[in-house]
C-alpha cells in the first residue's frame, strides 16, 4: 500500500514536469520580443501611421509656406511700381515768346512753316504776332527751334491740369444722356398735358448736354495741341548819326581838320 503511494507520487511529478516543459516550448505573449522583431514592428507601425495620416487630410502634410516665402524672384517684376509725376494727367500747355529780329515778316513765315512741319497748324497771324498749334509731343521741340530765329526777350510757359474738369464733364454727360433717354421714353406714352412739360424739360436737358459735350471737345483739343504765341519786335537798323568831332586843341579846328577827317558817302 505504501509502495502504491510512491508510485502515484512519482507519476504525478512526472506529469507536472512534462506540462511545464510543454509550456516552456510554446510562445507567450508576456515574453519580450527579440530586438530585430521589435524594430521591424515599430517601423511598420510608423509606416502605417504615416499612410493613414496622408489619407486623412492635411494633418500629415507639411504646412504651406507663408506668402512672403512663396514669392520668388520671378514675382518681383509683377510688383506694383510707383508712377512718375503727372503720369496720366491731362495737361494743357501754352507758351508766349517775344523775339527781336531784323525781318519781322520773315520770322512769322518761318514760324508758320515750322508749325506745319511738326504736324500743327496756324491759329492766328497779324503784322507782328503769330499763334500756332502743335501736337503736345512736339511742344518742346517747337520752342527750341523758335528760339533760334532771333533774340529771345521774353519767354513764358504754362501747364494747366484739367484732369478733374475732364472727368467731371464725362460723368455729367453720361448722367444727362440717361435723363434724356428716360424723358424720351416718357414722352412716347405721355398724355397731351404731360407731353408739354416733358418736352420743355427735354429741351433744357438737351441744351445742357450739348454745352457740356462742346466743352469736353474743346478740352480734348487743348490737351492734344499746345498753343504757342510768338511776338516779333523789329531791331532798329537806323544809321548812327555823325557827331561833330572834338579836337584836343582849338587851333586844329581852325585849320579845318575836322572837315578833312569826316568821311561822307
Amino acid at each position: 500500500m505504501r509502495c502504491d503511494r510512491w508510485v502515484f507520487f512519482w507519476a504525478l511529478l512526472l506529469a507536472t514536469g512534462c506540462a511545464g516543459a510543454k509550456d516552456a516550448r510554446s510562445p507567450s505573449t508576456s515574453m519580450p520580443m527579440e530586438p530585430g522583431a521589435s524594430y521591424s514592428r515599430s517601423m511598420a507601425a510608423e509606416s502605417n501611421g504615416g499612410t493613414r495620416g496622408s489619407r486623412e487630410g492635411p494633418m500629415a502634410a507639411a504646412p504651406p509656406p507663408p506668402p512672403s516665402q512663396a514669392r520668388g524672384p520671378a514675382d518681383a517684376s509683377t510688383a506694383p511700381r510707383p508712377d512718375s509725376a503727372h503720369t496720366g494727367a491731362l495737361l494743357v500747355y501754352t507758351a508766349q515768346m517775344s523775339l527781336a529780329v531784323f525781318q519781322v515778316a520773315k520770322g512769322i513765315a518761318q514760324v508758320e512753316a515750322l508749325a506745319r512741319e511738326l504736324g500743327g497748324y496756324l491759329a492766328l497771324r497779324d503784322n507782328t504776332r503769330i499763334v500756332i498749334r502743335v501736337p503736345r509731343g512736339r511742344f518742346n521741340d517747337a520752342l527750341g527751334r523758335i528760339e533760334t530765329l532771333g533774340d529771345v526777350t521774353n519767354r513764358n510757359v504754362n501747364a494747366e491740369d484739367v484732369t478733374d474738369e475732364y472727368v467731371d464733364l464725362e460723368i455729367r454727360i453720361r448722367n444727362a444722356r440717361a435723363v434724356r433717354d428716360r424723358l424720351q421714353a416718357l414722352l412716347a406714352n405721355a398724355s397731351v398735358k404731360d407731353a408739354l412739360e416733358i418736352e420743355k424739360e427735354l429741351a433744357r436737358v438737351t441744351t445742357e448736354l450739348e454745352r457740356m459735350e462742346g466743352r469736353l471737345k474743346l478740352l480734348r483739343d487743348k490737351v492734344a495741341f499746345s498753343t504757342i504765341t510768338v511776338t516779333f519786335q523789329p531791331v532798329d537798323t537806323a544809321p548812327v548819326r555823325a557827331n561833330s568831332m572834338l579836337l584836343p586843341f582849338p587851333w586844329l579846328q581852325q585849320l579845318g581838320l575836322s572837315t578833312l577827317l569826316s568821311v561822307h558817302q
